[in-house]
């Protein structure tokens, strides 16, 4: 599988980082209504956060594969007939574009988020097919991370006039752990978000663009399939 960030063009990576925002808000709306999201997609979303500084949008994505779940996304929300189904998918999405204009719109803040990320370790997987077998530090651990994510996003993020209204079951939402994953995906997308702007991404184009933004996603996923 081509599974690497560096075979791509600079509209592709733009569209890369698009299917990363997407890609937090569908697993953000599954937490909230199911309480459920797949490990493997959520880790590919958070730990992108945790890249400060790198030199490549290979650091940040280094395998746009484990991005496939948003570049489906990316597909069916650029999509004429896919809207309505997309609608909360699409609204966070939207939302957090925005939030990332206000966040660098405020340089002390976002100077304290990336501050505290740095003592922020990355989210390492842990196999649940061997779930009887899974050392409880392992767990334990990865609870911590969400938890730091999610008090960087509350003591930051939320503090801002504009918020992301998540809408879910209201047993999801007030599970700690549910919440925590909620928040770190929040702040991943807006990082994310960033990024996407970094490479060209503006709002108008999503309006403008979207048969172009459709087809694109499409094309990476063929290229993902594709012999190297």
């Amino acid at each position: 599988m081509n599974s690497t960030s560096d075979n791509f063009s600079p509209w592709e990576h733009q569209n890369i980082a698009l299917a990363a925002v997407a890609q937090c808000a569908v697993l953000v709306h599954s937490l909230a209504t199911s309480g459920r999201a797949p490990q493997s997609d959520l880790i590919a979303c958070v730990n992108p956060l945790l890249v400060l500084n790198p030199g490549s949008v290979e650091e940040v994505y280094p395998r746009v594969a484990d991005l496939g779940l948003g570049l489906r996304t990316v597909q069916d929300i650029f999509s004429n007939n896919q809207l309505r189904e997309n609608a909360e998918v699409i609204r966070y999405t939207l939302g957090m574009l925005s939030l990332r204009n206000r966040l660098v719109g405020n340089a002390a803040m976002e100077n304290s988020v990336r501050e505290r990320l740095r003592d922020i370790q990355p989210v390492q997987e842990v196999d649940s097919a061997a779930h009887d077998e899974i050392d409880s530090d392992e767990l334990y651990q990865q609870d911590r991370i969400f938890q730091q994510l999610a008090s960087v996003y509350q003591d930051t993020i939320s503090t801002l006039s504009f918020r992301i209204q998540v809408q879910g079951k209201i047993e999801n939402l007030k599970n700690e752990k549910v919440a925590n994953k909620i928040r770190s995906l929040l702040l991943a997308g807006i990082r994310s978000a960033v990024l996407w702007y970094q490479l060209g991404g503006r709002r108008w184009r999503l309006v403008f663009y979207r048969k172009r933004i459709h087809s694109t996603a499409g094309d990476i996923r063929r290229k993902l399939i594709a012999p190297v």
